[in-house]
């Protein structure tokens, strides 16, 4: 004789049958057609047609970087490899060859085109940066 459940424990059960059949699963739902609860703002563009002819082997890529108290980076060039960069954290100098010196903070935007030559000094802070720019990987 099959076990019969006590009514209170019926109840629930038949809710959740119930449900189960009234309610379609989530991966069923249909996905939205409208964004909810989003906003944003543009940062910077930068136009690719000037920067080089032909986008041959290039990716786009992003970066975290950080550097160190009293750490520098380079001088280097963007003739090849435009680049966005934005400052989550920190300051950083920026050093041009004609001697001018801008210093970025936390939410700055750093646009570097093809005629952009520079280096970078930074503080007694660390300086943490998201860069996305597009390069050519090393062959391998």
């Amino acid at each position: 004789m099959p076990a019969i459940l006590p009514t209170a424990r019926r109840a629930p059960l038949a809710l959740t049958c119930l449900l189960t059949l009234a309610c379609p699963p989530a991966l069923a739902q249909e996905p939205p057609t409208a964004n909810q609860g989003l906003s944003g703002r543009l940062l910077h563009e930068m136009p690719l047609a000037p920067e080089f002819q032909e986008t041959g082997t290039r990716v786009l890529r992003a970066r975290w970087l950080r550097v160190e108290p009293g750490g520098v980076v380079a001088r280097h060039a963007h003739a090849e490899r435009p680049s966005i960069e934005y400052v989550l954290s920190g300051e950083a100098t920026e050093h041009l060859d004609d001697g001018t010196t801008t210093l970025y903070r936390a939410g700055d935007v750093i646009p570097a085109d093809h005629a952009k030559t520079h280096w970078w000094t930074v503080g007694e802070q660390p300086v943490e940066i998201l860069a996305i720019d597009i390069h050519v990987p090393p062959a391998q």
